[in-house]
C-alpha cells in the first residue's frame, strides 16, 4: 500500500524518479512517464534547465513512488492526494498560460492528451524559489 508524501523532500524524490523515467534508455519507463503526464488532471510543476516540466500528482503524491509501486497499486489506491499536496505546496491553481505550457510540453510525447481542465501546484525549494533540476541524466539528477 502506498503512503502519502510527508514533506517537500518526498515530493522532490518522486520528481527525480519521474524525470529519470522521462530520460530513460528503457522504452517502457519512458512510455510509462509519458502516459502519466498525458492523462494527468492534477499536475505538479517543477523546472528543468530553465523550463517548466509537469508531473502527475497521482504519482508525485505517494511516498517513494516508482513505476512498479504505482502499477501494483493503480487500481487499489484511489484516495485523492490533493489535500496532502495542498498542505505541503499550497492551494492548487489554474491559469491559461500554464495550461498552454502544459499542452506544449505534453504534445512533445506520443499519444493523446486528456482533454480536461487541470489544476496545478508549483514546487518550491528550501530557499522558497521554484524547484529546479539542473541536469537530465537517467543515472543521476543533480539539484540546483
Amino acid at each position: 500500500m502506498l503512503h502519502f508524501v510527508e514533506n517537500v523532500t518526498d515530493i522532490i524524490e518522486n520528481i527525480k524518479t519521474m524525470e529519470s523515467y522521462l530520460v530513460s534508455d528503457i522504452p517502457e519507463e519512458v512510455e510509462f512517464a509519458h502516459d502519466l503526464v498525458k492523462k494527468g488532471r492534477s499536475m505538479v510543476i517543477y523546472r528543468v534547465n530553465g523550463h517548466n516540466h509537469f508531473a502527475p500528482a497521482r504519482f508525485i503524491g505517494f511516498k517513494k513512488n516508482s513505476k512498479s509501486a504505482f502499477t501494483e497499486n493503480e487500481n487499489r489506491e484511489t484516495r485523492d492526494n490533493g489535500p496532502i499536496l495542498q498542505t505541503l505546496l499550497g492551494k492548487a491553481f489554474t491559469h491559461a498560460a500554464i495550461e498552454k505550457e502544459f499542452d506544449d510540453y505534453a504534445n512533445t510525447f506520443k499519444g493523446h492528451t486528456l482533454k480536461s481542465k487541470r489544476k496545478y501546484w508549483r514546487v518550491r525549494g528550501e530557499d522558497n524559489k521554484y524547484f529546479e533540476l539542473m541536469t537530465l541524466a537517467a543515472e543521476e539528477t543533480a539539484v540546483a
